[in-house]
């Protein structure tokens, strides 16, 4: 059932392979006594060359209601000077438009924040169809992406999703079903997650739909749909290049690993040489 996940503190390496490129969350920010993106990203995603770093997704410090995924933190928010050092090293990001409802309203309150970072080197993640369609057609230049929220599972809506987002992420737990993999067509416009927490066999992800409607405290489906719960997890990456993805998506662990303290493999002090660079 669990054919692809991997012990990272063995595999570790197969993160640091040519062709692979990374979107990676910033919403640990808040957890690291610095100010530095680059240092964080080397921290959080130690295993991984940051050089192969192509997004970074997170809300921003200027609110927009229609953020969504994560209740919104200033203290773990992508400031100016955060975006102005990633986009200096090459690297976009990503903005979490990922709220599952849409208005007028809220669309208004957000065009300062899309007009902004209206960039190439940028894209925006929706959950909302419409949202999405309102963004392609006036702030073309974003790279717009089909969030994980939308559950796209088939290869029916895959092909639909491709017909209006320029890319599309996969949930996790599909990670597992290699014929399903296997069957995708236009893998160099698919996203996959190259890691997970409590996403990954979850059957009811209704803590999503909660942070959508702004609410301070959240249900999670625990309560009444037991599950086994797998933990921070890794998949093999190696195995997805070969089927022909190379986009992947990364999380830290919101959990904080025992093992090292800082939200990476406790075997990784080889590659602790990128936080001196």
């Amino acid at each position: 059932m669990y054919e692809n996940l991997i012990d990272v503190n063995r595999q570790m390496s197969i993160f640091r392979l040519a062709g692979l490129d990374y979107t990676v969350s910033g919403r640990n920010l808040g957890k690291h006594d610095t100010d530095d993106i680059m240092k964080y990203l080397c921290l959080e995603y130690m295993y991984c060359d940051h050089q192969a770093i192509r997004s970074v997704f997170n809300h921003t410090t200027d609110y927009s209601p229609l953020y969504g995924g994560r209740k919104y933190s200033l203290r773990n928010a992508l400031n100016d000077h955060h975006i102005g050092t990633l986009r200096e090293n090459g690297i976009g990001i990503a903005l979490t438009l990922t709220n599952h409802f849409f208005d007028e309203e809220k669309y208004s309150e957000t065009i300062p924040l899309l007009k902004k970072h209206h960039d190439p080197i940028n894209s925006v993640i929706c959950t909302n169809d419409d949202l999405a369609l309102r963004i392609r057609n006036e702030f073309p230049d974003y790279t717009v992406k089909a969030s994980l929220l939308k559950n796209i599972e088939t290869i029916e809506n895959i092909e639909k999703a491709c017909q209006l987002y320029d890319q599309v992420v996969i949930p996790m737990n599909k990670n597992d079903d290699n014929f399903f993999l296997r069957s995708i067509p236009n893998k160099d416009r698919i996203i996959l997650f190259g890691n997970a927490t409590c996403a990954y066999n979850c059957p009811n992800r209704i803590c999503y739909y909660g942070f959508s409607l702004g609410k301070k405290e959240v249900q999670c489906s625990k309560r009444w749909i037991p599950r086994e719960d797998k933990g921070f997890v890794f998949f093999n990456v190696e195995a997805f290049l070969e089927m022909g993805f190379r986009h992947i998506k990364l999380v830290p662990d919101i959990r904080r690993r025992k093992t090292a303290g800082t939200g990476f493999p406790k075997d990784s002090r080889g590659y602790k040489e990128e936080l001196s660079r």
